[in-house]
């Protein structure tokens, strides 16, 4: 398959992108990396899914411009496959669209995690397609995403536990025409180098181009 994925913005990108990038294209995609992300605003039919791996945000001046965001949104509503990773879901803060296109994620402000360090993930549908070939549960050292904003209908297949409660961390949805793959993991390199959560990226991949 030929991947857009976009990275940049205030978060280890330096790190986990390049294991993105490597995984993806060991499994035998053809990955184009961009940071300006100016492919957005452009013709997008050359590509069969845009994964996001970055933070968008006015503070750091790399928010998505009109047209890239138009160029998202009118690429996932007419059929592309969209996977988002970790805390992409909170780019562009302003653009209420960014959560439905994404399912919903992080929101700058809201959100919150316990200290990056160990924690247990479990799936609770392993027979959904993003949990194919996953461990039932597993540990890993990441970031448990706590408040998120969830949309209506999406389908939460993976969660963590925090002070007792489950927190969502993975789910699918439709946006538009277009399949949409949330993978709350991977906040560095340590995080996205588990043979786990690159199953879970892979899937969403298949899952959304399928």
């Amino acid at each position: 398959m030929k991947l857009l994925l976009i990275t940049g913005g205030k978060h280890p990108y330096e790190e986990s992108t390049p294991v993105m990038t490597a995984f993806l294209k060991e499994a035998g995609h053809d990955v184009t990396v961009s940071e300006p992300a100016g492919e957005l605003a452009g013709d997008l039919g050359g590509f069969d899914a845009i994964v996001l791996n970055t933070l968008r945000q006015p503070a750091t001046e790399n928010d998505f411009s009109g047209g890239q965001r138009s160029g998202l949104k009118s690429y996932v509503e007419n059929g592309g496959g969209l996977v988002s990773a970790h805390i992409s879901a909170a780019s562009c803060p302003e653009w209420a669209d960014m959560n439905k296109i994404t399912g919903g994620g992080w929101v700058l402000g809201k959100s919150w995690h316990p200290p990056f360090g160990w924690f247990e993930v479990f799936i609770d549908k392993p027979e959904h397609p993003l949990a194919k070939g996953v461990s039932k549960s597993f540990w890993t050292y990441d970031e448990c995403y706590c408040g998120l904003d969830i949309q209506p209908g999406i389908d939460v297949f993976m969660h963590g536990v925090v002070e007792g409660e489950d927190k969502p961390l993975g789910w699918s949805h439709k946006y538009g025409k277009g399949k949409v793959a949330n993978i709350a993991l991977g906040h560095a390199a340590s995080s996205q180098l588990h043979p786990n959560f690159q199953k879970l990226i892979l899937n969403s991949v298949e899952y959304v181009t399928g």
